[in-house]
This record gives structure tokens, C-alpha cells and sequence, in this order.
């Protein structure tokens, strides 16, 4: 025990321990439910202080007395691989108001206090006497942890027992080779005594050898005769860092932490690297089950925490809730990597199962309720490829007299009648077609050379843009609501005032509307910057998400100018619906007071009526352009943080989401921009700046590595536009 508790203090070891220890203490710790009663479950996991699998696992208030898993983990899991094995006795207290009894302590019982572990006859623990008391404790007081159990060695076997003579002789070599720097860093002094000398000049002479020092101020004086010289190493030696290092390796590799060693070697490579991390994180796991096992389950004659915290509360008949440990070897990068590939080869298809896996796996926000009567996975009403929602009542026809509206003639924007399917694969040239032929009818063409090789997934890019539109537009409707009324009761004041001119109304209060847009802005942000993060890597550029900083203060400008916009337009068709009520309902009579009153009614009734049907499609405007420009911000913010290692990029303009394209996001369309600012100049709030659709502009930027400096290779020069887009 002595030993090892020295050996623990070694740099190497202590670094394979931290290894170790660390990732399982961070993992996430919970009880699986299967098969167990509520009750039962939700005992267990407040006196052990986990979550429950499968539920809310925020973090409640703090404790103040019981046990505190962590701490409890700590130790085990330390305790045991160091010293092999890692006793705890447990305590409970009986709490007369729920009539139960409660885990209150689990005492460790240090390894080297162990005077004795006596067995049954059955090879089972009966007891253990301790140094530090006299009276024995009973093994079914016990929880038990042990590191590689053999047969009836309850002691188990330290991990460290496979390092101790790599340990020993690196400690030995440290003594030596520290003499060695010592003894021949200046050289070994002599003097040499005149000829013919006695030997009590001899003598002397070797007493003013051992005398010499090394020093700034270091100098001698001998007699005459006496001569002074430094004798130096000769031959070879043995190089002792070189034996030093063999054995800090040796140390490593007997507890698979190779890894952590990779830096100081002739031989590291990311593949090599990647092998040992999931070979390392594998053993880990391991570790990590076999100690959920024992805190659940326990040995024979010494019941688990938890199967003794059963026990004694509902029954050894009772099933236990199992602690698990699910995440200690997961390898999130290559996760995050995998399922890109696969979402982009067709071959799993995102679900609110795997959406909720990844939020959770990477801790980011919930996800927003789905509007009413949304079908979880599926595409919502309007989005590409699917028929958009029959219009609410009151809505204005759209172009050719359909329902719903789409942008002015030849402007830019995603409105007007759905586009038809895209030509079948047969009738496309095969050049058009490679392997993002999967968009469908999501977008209003086939792939370009630049949208295939950047890997812009343009049909994902809009899902998740409707999605988030979908969601914003849901809980934006009670802050329209709210602006309804206040427009409302503008009218009734000015027509009671018989004040037609007072019906000019001023835009209504903005209320939430910046916040929750601000909100849906980030989060679509959010999820366009790992977009465009899974673009750059697949081209080899690996952006750091640490150094991908979206202007925050940028977006919630941006979101109050579009809720006063959408406030403003609100009340904009509200006053001409007042104006025109109020002069029929007063007719020729003008404002007399007979006259006013009735129409005061008239006029009210019928904006309210005409603002309850009208159609959500100019709220969708700001709304949709407010998110696109939350996506661009996030394309742009990883374009910026792109390492300059990855060269100089070609920013490449699509407007591809654009299905009545105008006559200049048709120039832009496939523009090649060689300077990061020019690209940002040309979309600087969303859309394209001179876009003839305005708010329904989906344009966006991608960034080509690899293709040279100079543009051209994807589109002619002829083909570039003019003026403001021109880089």
C-alpha cells in the first residue's frame, strides 16, 4: 500500500489516472426505470442524487446532507484502481414522515487500514477488522469495489502493479542521471603535483581537487609546481532519457493510455491517434460499467447500494432500478461527422427522436413546439415540395388568382405558385445531376458545379429555414394578437372622436416581438453555422466552433427593425380598412353627430373582422427575412473564422432557394467573389442587397478552398455583374 501510494505521485501515473478518472466523473450517471415502479425509482435517485434516464436531468437544488455521488464516485474509482480494491460502509437514517429509510452515509474504509478480510467458508467476505477499531464490520454493511477480482482475492489488483518496475527502474535511472548532470556537467577536476612530489604533496594536491567548485566567481591558486586540469566524460554512455521515456511509455500502454503520449513521439498520426483514443475510451466504459454494476447490484453476502436501499424499503422481492452510465465512450466529433454523412447519402433520415438525441448529446436548447396539427418529422404546410396550407379567410389572391400571393413580377423570393417537379434525371445532363441529385423538388434547378463542390445541401438549408419560420410565426401570433387589439381600439377612439383623419394609425406597440425573434434568430444562426462548419470540413477545413462568433447585437437590430416593419405594415392595412368603413358608414352626411355614432360601430366591427382574416403572409415576409438573415450571419461568422491555414477561399453567391428569381439575383446567381467582404457587402442583412423581391430574397454565400486564387474557374467573366456586386 505504501508503494503504491508513492507510485501514484509519479507524473506518468498520475496522468494515466487523471485519464482515467476524469471522463467517468464528468459522464452522465442516471437510473434506467425499466421495469420499476415510480416510486421506487424516484427514492433511489434522490437519496443516491442522480437523474432518471429518460427524463429532465437539469440539475435541482443543492444537497445538504446524504450522499453526493460525485464525491462518492471520486473515491472509488480512485481508491481502486491505485490501491485495488475500495470499501465503503453504508448508513441509513429513518425519516418518520414519508416512513422510509434513507441512504445518510457511505463511510469509506481506506485500504491500508485494513488489518484483515475475513472470509466465509464459501470464499464470500465475512468481515473486515480495521486498524482503527476494534470491533469488526459485517460484510452486509459493506459496498464493495475491486479492480480485477481473482478467485477469493477480495484485494483485488492495483493497476499500478504493472508499472511498478518500469517505475522503479525510471526512478533509479532519475538518481543517476541527476549525478551524472551534476558529476560531469563541468568536469572532474584535478590537480597534479610537481615532479618528484612527496606524498604528503600528493595528498595535497587531491585536497585541493575536492576543493574545486564551479562558480561565477570560482578561481584557484596552487603552489608552484602544481598544476590544475578538468578531466572530461570519455567514451560513450548510456542515454538515459531515451531509457526514461521507453519506460514513461511502458507505463502508459499497461492501462491503454497510450494516447497521452503521442506528442512526445517520432510516430504520431491522427489515424494512429483515433485508434488509440476509441481503444482507450472503450476501457473506460468498461471501467465505468463495472462499477454501475457493483453500486446496483454488489457480490454475494454484500448487496449494492442500490438493492440494499430496496431491500430495506420495499422488499428484497422489490426489482432495483439499474445505475448506467451511457457516455463515457462516445467520440461527439466523429459522431457529429458520421451523421452528416449520412443525412447527406440518403441514408437516415432525421426524426424527433435523433433531433432530441443530438440536442441533448451536445447540450443545446429544446427544440420549439410544433404549430397545431404539425406532424412531428414531416415537412410543414408551404415548405418546398409540399402543398402550402389552404389561406385563412380574407387572404388576397396571389398572381393569376391564387390563394396566398407570391412576390412582384420577376422579384426574388421564395412566394408565388409552388414550382413544379424538376425535369426527370433522363432529361438533365449528366454534368447537372452528381450526388446532390437527391435535392428533389425542394429548390427550382439541379446542383451547379460550385453548389456540388462546396456540398451546400440546399434543401436542408430551406428545411430548417421553414421549420424555424413555422415555429416563430406559432408563438408570434400572441404578439399580434395584442397588436390587433390596440389597432382596434385606435379605431373606435378616432371614430368616436368623428376624427377620420386620426385614422392614419400609428404602428402598435412592438411588445415581444424583438425578443422572440432575437431567440429564433440565434438558434437558426446556430444551426447555419454548423451548416456551413460540415460544408468546410467536407472540403478538408476544419473550423473551430470556439472561433465562430456571430454578431449578436447585429441580429437584435436586426429583428426590431423587421417587428416594427411588421407592426407598421399591420396597421398600414388597418387604416385603410378604417377609411374606407368610416366614409361609407357615414355616407354624404360627413361627420354629423348623427351620423357618428352609427358608424362608430360599423367601423370597428369591420376592421376587427378584416383584421381577424387577414393573411399572415406579410408577417412571414419580415419574419422569413429576418431568419435569413440569421442564417447568413452564421455562414459568414464561420467563413471569417476559418483558419488561414485552409488558403485563400472563393465565396460563391447562390440563389438557388429563389423560385421567381429576379432580373439581378439572376446576374448574381453563381458569382464568384475572391474577397470576404465583398460577399458580406452584397448580402449584408439576408438577401441579395439589390434583390427586387426584398424581404423574400434566400440568397446566400459559399465558400470554395482549393480552387485557386484567381476566379473564373465556375463562371465566366462576361457572366458577372456590375456596380455593387462586382469583387
Amino acid at each position: 500500500m505504501i508503494t503504491y501510494g508513492r507510485m501514484r505521485h509519479d507524473p506518468q501515473l498520475h496522468a494515466v489516472l487523471q485519464a482515467y478518472c476524469l471522463p467517468i466523473m464528468r459522464a452522465n450517471w442516471t437510473l434506467d426505470p425499466a421495469g420499476c415502479k415510480a416510486k421506487v425509482v424516484q427514492h433511489c435517485a434522490d437519496d443516491l442524487g442522480v437523474g432518471i434516464l429518460g427524463q429532465d436531468n437539469n440539475p435541482g437544488p443543492g444537497r445538504r446532507r446524504g450522499v453526493v455521488w460525485h464525491r462518492h464516485l471520486r473515491q472509488a474509482l480512485y481508491d481502486q484502481l491505485v490501491y485495488g480494491h475500495q470499501p465503503f460502509e453504508r448508513r441509513y437514517r429513518y425519516d418518520p414522515g414519508d416512513k422510509l429509510f434513507h441512504l445518510d452515509n457511505l463511510g469509506p474504509r481506506m485500504p491500508w487500514t485494513l488489518a484483515q478480510i475475513r472470509l466465509n467458508p464459501d470464499s464470500t467476505v465475512s468481515e473486515i477488522v480495521q486498524t482503527t477499531q476494534a470491533r469488526p464490520i459485517p460484510a452486509d454493511r459493506l459496498v464493495w469495489y475491486v479492480n480485477n477480482l481473482e478467485g477469493s482475492n477480495w484485494a483485488g489488483i492495483s493497476m499500478l502493479r504493472a508499472a511498478f518496475g518500469a517505475w522503479l527502474l525510471k526512478h533509479e535511472t532519475w538518481r543517476v542521471h541527476a549525478t551524472s548532470i551534476r558529476r560531469f556537467g563541468m568536469g572532474v577536476p584535478g590537480v597534479e603535483a610537481p615532479p618528484g612530489a612527496t606524498q604528503a604533496q600528493v595528498q595535497q594536491a587531491q585536497m585541493m581537487a575536492s576543493a574545486m567548485r564551479a562558480g561565477d566567481q570560482a578561481g584557484v591558486g596552487l603552489p608552484q609546481g602544481f598544476k590544475p586540469f578538468l578531466m572530461g566524460l570519455s567514451g560513450s554512455v548510456p542515454d538515459a532519457l531515451a531509457f526514461i521515456n521507453y519506460l514513461d511509455q511502458a507505463m502508459a500502454k499497461m492501462a491503454l493510455a497510450g494516447l497521452i503520449d503521442l506528442g512526445a513521439t517520432r510516430t504520431a498520426s491522427r489515424a494512429l491517434g483515433e485508434t488509440f483514443m476509441n481503444l482507450f475510451l472503450l476501457s473506460l466504459q468498461g471501467v465505468a460499467d463495472e462499477l454501475a454494476t457493483v453500486a446496483t447490484s454488489g457480490w454475494p453476502g454484500m448487496p449494492g447500494i442500490l438493492t440494499g436501499l430496496v431491500d430495506v424499503n420495499f422488499g428484497e422481492d422489490e426489482p432495483v432500478p439499474r445505475l448506467v452510465c451511457n457516455d463515457v465512450g462516445e467520440n461527439y466529433e466523429a459522431t457529429a461527422d458520421a451523421i452528416a454523412a449520412l443525412v447527406t447519402a440518403k441514408a437516415l433520415t432525421p426524426d424527433t427522436d435523433l433531433d432530441a438525441w443530438i440536442r441533448k448529446t451536445w447540450r443545446l436548447p429544446k427544440a420549439a413546439p410544433l404549430p397545431p396539427g404539425a406532424v412531428p418529422g414531416a415537412a410543414p404546410p408551404g415548405a418546398p415540395g409540399v402543398p402550402p396550407a389552404p389561406p385563412g379567410p380574407g387572404a388576397p389572391a396571389g398572381p393569376g388568382g391564387t390563394p396566398g400571393g407570391g412576390s412582384r413580377p420577376g422579384g426574388g423570393g421564395t412566394g408565388g405558385a409552388p414550382a413544379g417537379p424538376p425535369p426527370p434525371p433522363e432529361q438533365l445532363p449528366a454534368e447537372t445531376f452528381g450526388s446532390a441529385a437527391g435535392w428533389g423538388p425542394a429548390v427550382r434547378r439541379q446542383p451547379s458545379k460550385a453548389e456540388r463542390a462546396a456540398g451546400f445541401n440546399a434543401a436542408a438549408h430551406q428545411q430548417a429555414w421553414q421549420t424555424a419560420l413555422d415555429s416563430l410565426l406559432a408563438s408570434y401570433r400572441v404578439v399580434a394578437a395584442g397588436q390587433r387589439n390596440a389597432l382596434v381600439d385606435a379605431v373606435a377612439a378616432a371614430a368616436g372622436a368623428g376624427r377620420p383623419d386620426r385614422l392614419a394609425l400609428a404602428p402598435p406597440p412592438v411588445g415581444d416581438g424583438p425578443d422572440l425573434i432575437t431567440a429564433a434568430m440565434l438558434d437558426a444562426a446556430r444551426v447555419a453555422a454548423m451548416e456551413m462548419m460540415a460544408e468546410a470540413a467536407g472540403q478538408g477545413v476544419h473550423v473551430s466552433p470556439g472561433r465562430v462568433a456571430v454578431d449578436k447585437t447585429a441580429l437584435a437590430r436586426t429583428a426590431q427593425a423587421r417587428a416594427a416593419m411588421a407592426a407598421s405594415a399591420m396597421a398600414q392595412a388597418a387604416s385603410g380598412k378604417a377609411v374606407q368603413v368610416f366614409a361609407a358608414a357615414a355616407g354624404d352626411g360627413g361627420v354629423r353627430a348623427g351620423v357618428v355614432s352609427r358608424a362608430v360601430s360599423a367601423v370597428v366591427n369591420a376592421v376587427a373582422a378584416f383584421l381577424d382574416g387577414l393573411s399572415d403572409l406579410s408577417l412571414r415576409d419580415q419574419l422569413g427575412a429576418a431568419l435569413t438573415a440569421a442564417q447568413n450571419a452564421g455562414r459568414m461568422a464561420v467563413l471569417e473564422a476559418a483558419p488561414e491555414s485552409a488558403g485563400q477561399a472563393v465565396y460563391v453567391a447562390t440563389e438557388v432557394l429563389d423560385k421567381n428569381t429576379c432580373g439581378p439575383c439572376q446576374a448574381i446567381d453563381g458569382h464568384e467573389f475572391t474577397d470576404l467582404a465583398a460577399a458580406q457587402a452584397a448580402y449584408p442583412t439576408g438577401g441579395y442587397a439589390d434583390c427586387e423581391g426584398f424581404a423574400r430574397c434566400r440568397g446566400t454565400v459559399m465558400g470554395l478552398w482549393g480552387q485557386g486564387e484567381a476566379p473564373g474557374w465556375l463562371t465566366s467573366a462576361a457572366a458577372r455583374p456590375k456596380g455593387r456586386a462586382s469583387s
